[in-house]
């Protein structure tokens, strides 16, 4: 049972659970409010609780806010990119052709005539993250096919925003250009995570126990890349 309700310009959304106890205020990334209580205690037992918390609960809202908004690139030279686990800066300079490359960890523009837009800039960087990722990937797949004794199974490279990966009910796996932003580690826990949907869809027990056979640390990748949500955002 969800209930949707405001006290001292907090927002909440209630969800009512047999198997809860106690009143639980909980802050989500987002900076939405979740709230979990007993049947048993009235809803204005509970907005008292909240509204006895409404100043925590408002600075932990802006925090949250603030630690989760978009990084904002500029596109222009000295801007720089999480690639491959590293912060990269990039440079841009007027040359005799146009050319984009990836050397010694430095995204290197250069243009003839007139610079180039931000828009432009930006379509060149993900035409490379999105050709790294292929390449890094495809090597992943092999390797954990092998490993799992499955078959390699096809992926696609898109823009997705939010989503790291994603597999289908076909068995077809997708994976955002982004990331190409992952260092080896957190890599090769992702394409393990979306090829372990081909023994188990969803994300039960047995979901988890096995990558706890396959990949021990798996929830240390997990937390990484939750943190690098917002600085690998590739959005203009």
């Amino acid at each position: 049972m969800k209930t949707i309700g405001k006290v001292e310009g907090i927002a909440y959304t209630l969800f009512r659970k047999r198997n809860c106890k106690n009143i639980t205020l909980r802050v989500l990334a987002d900076g939405s409010v979740r709230v979990s209580a007993p049947h048993t205690i009235s809803l204005a037992s509970i907005e008292r609780v909240i509204a006895r918390n409404h100043v925590k609960l408002g600075q932990t809202i802006e925090r949250q806010k603030k630690e989760n908004e978009p990084f904002v690139h500029t596109w222009k030279d000295g801007d720089s990119f999480l690639f491959c686990g590293n912060m990269c800066p990039l440079v841009i300079v007027i040359a005799d052709r146009d050319t984009i490359d990836f050397v010694d960890n430095r995204f290197y523009l250069t243009y003839t005539g007139k610079h180039p837009t931000e828009k432009e800039v930006c379509v060149q960087i993900k035409e490379i993250f999105r050709a790294t990722a292929k390449n890094r990937i495809a090597k992943e797949i092999l390797f954990w096919a092998e490993k799992l004794n499955l078959t390699p199974p096809p992926f696609s490279i898109r823009d997705a925003k939010r989503r790291w990966g994603s597999c289908s009910a076909n068995g077809t796996l997708s994976f955002s250009l982004r990331s190409a932003s992952l260092d080896e580690g957190d890599l090769s826990y992702l394409v393990l995570h979306e090829m372990a949907h081909l023994v188990y869809f969803d994300h039960g027990k047995d979901f988890h126990a096995f990558l706890d056979i396959h990949l021990k640390d798996w929830k240390i990748h997990q937390k990484h890349m939750f943190s690098l949500q917002r600085i690998t955002a590739l959005s203009i």
